[in-house]
């Protein structure tokens, strides 16, 4: 490595070192930090609190749906109930123990039963295993130390097999002599309910909490005490902190969008060297945020919908689609696009989706606003349509790469 580029990063290492950065706890502004204090949503907090209180004398709670939108407070109420409720137990050695598990990252019910398995018996080894014997185990050591256990399915929505887990869980109830197993939904999609069967949802939804937005005075309140235990003294403006959270109200009251804007803000803050948070950092962090949530929201899609975002972007990136007409911007056929998802899903090992549901699929990614989807003018045969990828081709390929090819 040449002499000028060793200059430069142990300048930035040397600049890192010696600057105290307008920081004190930069877990603090992250939406997974759980604060010691909840401004408005203490009802919630208390409608959770009296609702699992039962398990503390050996009832098992009535089973809970919590829904709401993106960043209305849904996780970090749940996390923050269920800390005190472990901690209150613990002291008087009551046997509660609490499970949260993120649907996202765990969407079958064999990897829902292994995360289970290991926070109980975290000594055995669960891989490779029958979904019927991790059950049995489970089943076992609830029965065996009459734990009550309460299990959290975060973002539930991804779950596959939502039915059969639920009731796997609840059934286990008729076969325990000690000890029970309970159950906390909690989903962003309000619409969750409606498409759950009658089983499922009688099970599911014995109890359900629904968590409005929050209002701009709300928001604020939430950045001004985590900014309290976030920054230094001085550290940010009241109007940084002012426009965090107007933006945020804008974003239908999203805490989790408020508190990444502020993050993201401290951020460039530190890299151009500034002693304080301002407006200007605020409104630079806002392109960074948005660029993020698209990405979250991509990870985060369906995996047929993935493969055809990914199938696109390998498109355009080597520019095989027709461009529009004096734009010179790259542009792809609804035609192009199915046969390259075609492709891509046989190479994955997958079963392409009917032209049908490939359509549905189009639709759904222009209403995220990931694409955008025009009818194919002269030149073009019949219902052709003309598709425009809106975000970078790059950053998606990037992304779904790792997803699904890793």
């Amino acid at each position: 490595m040449g002499g000028m580029a060793e200059d430069s990063i142990l300048e930035i290492f040397n600049r890192h070192v010696k600057r105290n950065g307008v920081f004190k706890n930069r877990d603090a502004l992250s939406p997974h930090y759980i604060p010691s204090n909840l401004p408005y949503r203490e009802e919630q907090v208390k409608e959770l609190s009296e609702t699992v209180a039962p398990i503390l004398s050996g009832r098992k709670p009535e089973n809970v749906f919590i829904y709401g939108k993106t960043g209305t407070g849904k996780t970090v109420v749940t996390r923050y109930v269920l800390k005190r409720l472990g901690e209150f137990a613990k002291e008087r050695e009551i046997p509660v123990n609490t499970v949260y598990i993120n649907c996202r990252i765990h969407n079958t019910r064999s990897s829902v039963f292994i995360k289970i398995g290991r926070e109980l018996l975290p000594d055995d080894n669960f891989l490779g295993l029958s979904t019927a014997y991790i059950y049995e185990r489970i089943l076992g050591k609830v029965r065996e130390a009459d734990i009550r256990l309460m299990v959290v399915l975060d973002e539930i929505d991804k779950l596959k097999g939502i039915s059969e887990t639920v009731y796997a869980l609840n059934r286990a109830n008729d076969e325990l002599e000690k000890g029970s197993i309970s159950i906390i939904g909690i989903s962003n999609v309000l619409t969750l309910k409606d498409s759950l069967d009658p089983r499922t949802k009688s099970t599911l939804c014995q109890r359900e909490m629904i968590f409005p937005p929050y209002n701009a005075e709300g928001l604020r309140k939430i950045l001004e005490d985590r900014a309290k235990e976030g920054f230094r003294e001085g550290a940010v403006s009241d109007g940084a902190i002012a426009l965090a959270a107007a933006y945020a109200a804008r974003q239908s009251g999203d805490a989790r969008y408020a508190l990444q804007l502020l993050l993201r803000a401290g951020d460039i803050a530190e890299e151009e060297g500034a002693s304080a948070v301002t407006e200007e950092h605020v409104e630079k962090a806002k392109e960074r945020v948005e660029e993020d949530i698209i990405l979250e929201m991509i990870e985060a899609l369906p995996e047929q919908e993935q493969i055809l975002l990914l199938a696109m972007a390998k498109l355009v990136l080597a520019k095989k689609g027709q461009k529009t007409l004096g734009s010179g911007e790259v542009v792809i056929t609804s035609g192009e696009a199915y046969e390259a998802y075609s492709k891509l899903a046989r190479e994955l090992g997958k079963d392409p989706v009917s032209d049908r549901w490939f359509r549905e699929y189009i639709s759904e990614l222009a209403m995220y606003g990931i694409l955008n989807v025009v009818q194919a003018g002269k030149g073009f045969r019949g219902n052709t349509r003309i598709i425009k990828l809106l975000f970078s081709p790059v950053k998606i390929a990037d992304v779904l790469q790792r997803v699904l090819v890793a």
